[in-house]
């Protein structure tokens, strides 16, 4: 036959199971528990957990929000490096030589004078110069052309100078402009309106004469604030600026360029180049040369 053999553990390693008494109560190795404290016990073990897990999340919230405080500055002096230019755009003269943003520059120009083209031609004209290897363009303003009658300007095809500049701008062509108000250009009556012989009592053109200084402020308050914006330090094509023309052929009189130049100044700045043009013989030169302001004198050659 078989038989089976038991034997008892020993009581220290001997395995007690919990018991519920009669009183809904836990017993377990002697120690007596309610049911509520085994709850709240439970509840306290994952409160803690919790706890625990949210201060953690609320570190990494902490230390990514300062991160940026403890990081290294960024370094400045790759910026400051160099001076910063306000305004890049510049023609001057330096050193006897022209120069444009900074580098030497040859003016190689010629007259294209857009009172004598119709506007339909414009472009092809200027596209010709620059194809004959030419950077830039003069033209003359003739008062008579846009005021024909006493406080009636015209600046509509033909005399639209303002279209005419921005073409000049959009072919990558500088322009020296001669605004007067004498132009001469063989021009009838040097480009005064014929109105202005019908003033009585009589003006003395080209002079310090009031009433006929009146008349030149008026028109040039007109003109030079169409222009301004076109000047090349504004963005615009224009260079050079040229007050009255071949003066020292005609007159002496100072008082009568230097308001000429006074009234330039006040509608175009001080950062235009403002010029005159003379014939070759040194009387002229003489008389027609503004001193006193940066205005250069130039000569005419054959």
């Amino acid at each position: 036959g078989s038989s089976t053999t038991s034997a008892a553990l020993p009581s220290r390693v001997r395995t007690e199971h919990p018991s519920i008494r009669s009183d809904n109560s836990i017993q377990f190795q002697g120690c007596k528990l309610s049911r509520m404290e085994t709850k709240r016990s439970r509840i306290t073990a994952r409160s803690t957990t919790t706890a625990r897990v949210f201060l953690f999340l609320l570190s990494l919230v902490a230390f990514g929000a300062f991160a940026p405080v403890f990081a290294p500055l960024p370094s400045l002096s790759p910026r400051f490096s160099r001076p910063v230019k306000l305004n890049a755009r510049k023609f001057e003269i330096a050193k006897d030589m022209f120069w444009k943003d900074g580098e030497a520059f040859q003016i190689i120009g010629g007259d294209l004078h857009y009172f004598r083209v119709p506007p339909e031609y414009w472009e092809d004209r200027l596209l010709r110069m620059k194809a004959l290897g030419l950077n830039t363009v003069q033209t003359y303003v003739p008062w008579n052309l846009h005021e024909p009658r006493k406080g009636q300007v015209f600046f509509e095809g033909i005399a639209d100078i303002v279209s005419f500049l921005k073409l000049c701008q959009k072919l990558d062509i500088l322009v020296m402009l001669r605004a007067g108000p004498y132009i001469c250009a063989e021009w009838d009556f040097g480009g005064f309106p014929a109105w202005l012989l019908a003033i009585e009592p009589a003006l003395t053109l080209r002079s310090s004469d009031p009433v006929f200084l009146d008349l030149v402020d008026r028109w040039w308050r007109v003109l030079l604030p169409m222009i301004a914006p076109l000047l090349y330090h504004n963005g615009g094509p224009i260079i050079m600026v040229q007050i009255e023309n071949e003066y020292g052929s005609y007159g002496d009189e100072k008082v009568y360029l230097h308001h000429l130049v006074k009234i330039a100044r006040g509608h175009l700045g001080y950062d235009i180049i403002l010029y005159t043009t003379d014939g070759g013989l040194r009387e002229s030169l003489e008389k027609g040369t503004i001193r006193g302001d940066a205005v250069f004198s130039g000569k005419l050659c054959a």
